[in-house]
């Protein structure tokens, strides 16, 4: 059933209801600016916590959580009687660093763990060469596997590695090989989300297309035009159609300070 809304009218109640809200942080980050005497990793720990906490007290309450595989279980057992997706990364920041085989079996392992969705990076080193039927054939199987499960899956293409031209085939690859989505960005890339990005997968694929990387209040209509695949300026705020992916800007939306984070 459609959901179809005015962009510029949005709350951020609505807006949340469409965002993958994310923690990817891993404890060694917290090495170097712990002090003498301190754990970072119990630092993380509790830093990960509070982004639960705040995730369900939160204002405004998000679609889903996107976290690293090793936290799945965790979260599992404190957000998941809330209504509220989990999904994990897989081959994550560096889509190419990782065979097919490696993120089959993460996938396999957050599935078990209670994942409900994952992001896979693409093997983006591939498409910059063309080898699409290398592409097609990873997509195919991480996509069936995907779906053995039930696990609703989303692949990132890591749009600043790309051309325009190779966005859009990779998007094509995507809509015949059993995936639900195409995501522009890690947010750890040269760039993030654009609007001509997001044009050209929403023309390419007939699924859900998710924008991350560098999404804020000022850009944030500008995008949801992009993806919304209309010209009235409304769009179907259904969360199986749009993703927004972030890790500050309901915060921002709600007149909080964000993180510096490239979500």
């Amino acid at each position: 059933m459609s959901n179809i809304k005015t962009i510029n009218e949005l709350t951020p109640g609505e807006i949340a209801s469409i965002c993958d809200h994310t923690f990817l942080e891993r404890a060694e980050c917290y090495r170097t600016i712990v002090e003498k005497g301190q754990s970072g990793v119990r630092m993380y720990r509790e830093a990960f916590d509070n982004f639960l906490r705040g995730t369900i007290h939160g204002e405004h309450v998000p679609y889903a959580v996107c976290i690293q595989p090793e936290e799945v279980e965790h979260a599992k057992e404190i957000i998941g009687s809330r209504g509220i997706k989990i999904a994990s990364v897989i081959g994550f920041p560096e889509g190419p660093k990782y065979s097919t085989e490696f993120k089959i079996g993460r996938l396999e392992d957050v599935a078990d763990a209670g994942a409900d969705e994952i992001d896979f990076v693409a093997n983006y080193d591939l498409a910059r060469a063309e080898d699409y039927h290398l592409i097609a054939e990873e997509f195919s199987k991480i996509g069936q596997i995907a779906q053995e499960y039930g696990v609703l899956s989303k692949v990132i293409l890591e749009t600043s590695e790309l051309t325009y031209d190779q966005v859009r085939e990779v998007c094509e690859i995507a809509n015949e090989n059993h995936l639900d989505f195409v995501k522009t960005s890690t947010g750890f890339g040269s760039g993030g989300a654009t609007v001509d990005d997001l044009e050209i997968m929403r023309n390419s694929f007939s699924k859900g297309v998710k924008a991350s990387g560098g999404i804020t209040p000022e850009n944030l209509h500008s995008m949801l035009y992009a993806m919304s695949g209309r010209s009235d300026g409304k769009i179907d705020l259904d969360p199986m159609k749009i993703r927004i992916g972030e890790s500050s800007l309901l915060k921002k939306l709600a007149g909080e300070n964000g993180s510096e984070s490239g979500y």
